[in-house]
This record gives structure tokens, C-alpha cells and sequence, in this order.
């Protein structure tokens, strides 16, 4: 199948990204239906027309707001397909590294939000969010099974261990809350743990060096 034509996105701007982050706060306390473009523009502190100068729709924000979240985890993973020489183990925390600071960070949506949102697009966007999660779940496999050749790793279900890695990271935004016992740096190193023991990592090396 070919992929969708890439979307030729406006420039960012100050004006942009604020009206994303007011947008993003709204429909996680909210949820995109119960949003209006009035309500982005209050937060905001402007007329509803002037969100119209920067976005077309109320859809293209909620796009541009999951796009650039993917875009963000997948942009830091993509070094990996061509290095070979890399420990995995380091390549599998290049990817929790990546995926965790924007499910944690200040670019994390709700859940609620999280959950729903594909079925908010319209069909053209979500071919394009979708193309960039099948690139991640790519990259995470690689990694998996270059951990498996070299028996690192000792999992023989390599779709269903990057379902279950994805989702661990993913779903750290539902109980996760800013300022609580555990700061972003230390779920991330819990979480990849918990995945390298799942994945049959029994070299305490790797252990030892976190």
C-alpha cells in the first residue's frame, strides 16, 4: 500500500504552539466533542476568528497535536534501523527514553483523549498517524529481534512483546501525576526493567548498570 503524501504542515510558531497547548489542556479536561473553537480562543485570550488564521478546523488541531507527539518519539528512534553495532538493550532504552518523555512530558494528552482520538480525525489524518505508529512498532521489533539474535533476549513472540512494551509506556499517562513519589526519569527506568525481565534478560550487567 502506498504511503499517504506527506501533509505540508504551516510553520511553527509561538502563536501556534500556544494555541495547541490551550487546545490540548481543553480536550483532555473536556474531551474533543464537548470543545469548541470558542472555548481554544478564551483560553487562549483572542476571538474565535484568529484561531481560524492559524488552523483550518478544529480537526487539523487536534491533528497536528497527535502528529507532532508521534513525530516526536518516532524522530528519536530513527537512528536505529541502520545501526547494527549498538547494544539492543541500549537501542530498547533509546525507545523507552523516547516514548516516555512525551507520554509524561509537557506534550501528554489524557487519556480520555489518547484513547479516542483516531476516530476524531478524518480519514486522510489518520493514515498519516497511523503510518507513523507502524513505523515505531517497526523500529521496536528490530530491536526486539536483534536482542533475540544475540540471546539477550529469550521471548519468541516478538508482535506480542512490542504490543505489551508500547503499552506499558502508553498507559503510564493514566496513573501518571507531575510532582508525585516517583519522578519521569525513574518510571521510565522502572518500566524498562519490568521489560527487559519480561523479555528473559537474565545478564545482570545490564542490571547493574542502571
Amino acid at each position: 500500500m502506498a504511503k499517504t503524501k506527506p501533509v505540508k504542515f504551516k510553520k511553527p510558531s509561538p502563536v501556534r504552539n500556544k494555541i495547541m497547548a490551550k487546545a490540548r489542556a481543553l480536550f483532555g479536561v473536556k474531551g474533543y466533542h464537548n470543545t469548541t473553537v470558542k472555548d481554544i480562543a478564551l483560553a487562549y485570550g483572542c476571538e474565535p476568528a484568529n484561531i481560524y488564521n492559524f488552523f483550518p478546523s478544529k480537526e487539523e488541531i487536534l491533528f497536528e497535536i497527535l502528529s507532532q507527539e508521534m513525530e516526536a518519539i518516532v524522530d528519536a528512534m530513527r537512528g536505529i534501523e541502520a545501526d547494527e553495532t549498538t547494544d539492543p538493550v541500549l537501542q530498547l532504552k533509546t525507545i523507552f527514553e523516547a516514548h516516555g518523555r512525551v507520554t509524561l512530558g509537557k506534550m501528554r494528552t489524557s487519556k480520555v483523549l489518547f484513547d479516542a482520538s483516531l476516530r476524531c480525525l478524518n480519514k486522510k489524518h489518520q493514515r498519516i498517524i497511523i503510518e507513523k505508529r507502524d513505523e515505531y512498532d517497526k523500529l521496536l521489533r528490530l530491536v526486539i529481534k536483534r536482542g533475540i539474535d544475540a540471546r539477550v533476549f529469550e521471548t519468541s513472540d516478538i508482535k506480542m512483546a512490542s504490543f505489551a512494551i508500547a503499552s506499558i509506556i502508553a498507559r503510564a499517562r493514566v496513573w501518571y501525576k507531575s510532582g508525585g513519589s516517583m519522578s519521569v526519569n525513574e518510571i521510565i527506568e522502572t518500566l524498562f526493567v519490568f521489560a527487559l525481565k519480561a523479555l528473559g534478560c537474565r545478564d545482570e550487567k545490564y542490571f547493574q548498570r542502571l
